[in-house]
């Protein structure tokens, strides 16, 4: 390949990986569960627990109740804010979908943001 294949992408295989817009993820829920907060060694808050999500969707015209648990991580002053939340909290959560980890490649969700809901 030469210098200017690889500059402009020539070359580059289909499973490369889609930018942001491409793994965008938001979820109404209910705080479930949560371990302890932790820090990174370079002092970032790390929260990771589980949301529940209850709705009805529509799939091929007809209803669908939906029930799903999912688990998430998430870091920074955020990660503050819902350790102290009590369980049962209802939040939209956005963010990004991922494997947990190199050998697990069960779907984490990465929350970059969180809106509590309050009733009404």
């Amino acid at each position: 390949m030469t210098r200017d294949e690889a500059e402009n992408g020539a070359g580059q295989s289909d499973a490369q990986a889609p930018g942001p817009a491409h793994n965008s993820f938001t979820l109404q829920g209910a705080l479930i569960e949560r371990d302890a907060l932790r820090h990174t060694p370079a002092g970032m808050p790390v929260l990771r627990g589980c949301l529940q999500h209850l709705s009805q969707q529509i799939e091929n015209g007809m209803p669908r109740e939906v029930r799903l648990e999912l688990d998430f991580v998430m870091l920074g002053d955020q990660a503050r804010l819902l350790a102290v939340a009590p369980l049962g909290t209802a939040l939209i959560a956005q963010g990004f979908m991922a494997a947990r980890s190199a050998k697990s490649r069960q779907a984490v969700m990465h929350i970059n943001s969180i809106e509590f809901v309050t009733g009404g």
